[in-house]
């Protein structure tokens, strides 16, 4: 009989929950970092959360430049309010900013596994997700393929190795950059471990009812904005690389095709939203229903071919 070795973490041990439940501070300089280099597309207020805006200076090229020059005088009372509401909810005993969606720090305490396992095992279950992991890649694929711009691609690849890696590998929780992803993949797991992922029909649709139900419920709220995090933050990363495509350099000097660039940022932000939702719940919830390795990899080959085939639409 073949034993299932449980994920690392997938219980959330006290010690895990202690290391999600910090309070770090956000530091200045990486803030004005932030504002010089991605000030453009809201780099700057989406370290200091305040994911809204920054989307909203994404999508008008830091309204027009005309944003990103006032918040130079506004970056010091974002920095404040952040810190101060950090500081008190570490006095006071709530979760911190990051972990909105969890039980007071004092008095944090999980189950022994996810109150949903029952329900969201079998067999009907793994086609159903195998469905939506299928058509999630093909649209992935296709839309890059149509629009030539691959990030996208790239994202959802590299965010299917960081949810499977950061609950098998150690490393990652200790290397520069990816740690920051690795803290991110906990946050997701330990999101799903307190919250029914909903079956494939739910996740399919996943993105849209997010957005839809966010104003109203906290925890759509949250899962909303994990996502968002991640598609953000790629698409920062992203975005370093476009702006040294978009420039060229003549005899006239320096160039900006704007609407390329702004065309660029849109596909990747709105594409790895819509499509990191779905494959990275579905994984997820694999990861927790402590599935062999073999399932585990096997979806996320099957997401990887299906992008493939999405390319050659």
């Amino acid at each position: 009989m073949e034993s299932h070795k449980p994920r690392r973490d997938a219980d959330f041990s006290r010690a895990v929950l202690e290391e999600l439940y910090r309070y770090p501070l956000k530091r200045r300089e990486i803030a004005w970092i932030l504002w010089a280099l991605t000030g453009l597309v809201g780099g700057h207020r989406f370290y200091l959360d305040r994911p809204a805006t920054a989307l909203a200076m994404a999508v008008t090229a830091g309204g027009g430049l005309v944003w990103w020059i006032a918040d130079f005088f506004f970056i010091p009372k974002m920095l404040r309010s952040f810190n101060d509401d950090q500081t008190a909810r570490k006095h006071s005993g709530q979760p911190p900013r990051a972990l909105s969606f969890m039980p007071p720090s004092r008095g944090m305490a999980l189950p022994p596994r996810p109150d949903w396992i029952e329900k969201r095992s079998g067999r009907s279950r793994l086609s159903g997700d195998l469905i939506v992991l299928v058509l999630a890649g093909i649209g992935v694929g296709a839309i890059s393929s149509n629009t030539g711009n691959f990030e996208p691609v790239i994202a959802i690849v590299a965010l299917s190795a960081i949810t499977l890696l950061g609950a098998r590998w150690d490393a990652l929780a200790t290397t520069p950059i990816l740690r920051n992803f690795d803290r991110w993949s906990h946050r997701l797991r330990l999101y799903y471990y307190v919250n029914d992922p909903g079956g494939p029909v739910t996740l399919f649709f996943r993105p849209i009812l997010g957005l839809i139900t966010a104003p109203f419920r906290k925890r759509a709220r949250a899962e909303a904005w994990l996502y968002l995090q991640i598609g953000l933050w790629f698409t920062i990363i992203f975005t370093g690389m476009d702006v040294l495509e978009a420039i060229t350099i003549d005899a006239q000097g320096l160039s900006i095709h704007p609407m390329d660039f702004l065309a660029d940022v849109a596909v990747t932000l709105v594409s790895i939203y819509a499509f990191a939702a779905p494959i990275g719940a579905i994984l997820t919830t694999y990861v927790l229903l402590e599935r062999r390795d073999l399932i585990v990899w096997a979806l996320s080959c099957i997401t990887l071919a299906a992008i493939y085939f999405g390319t050659g639409l």
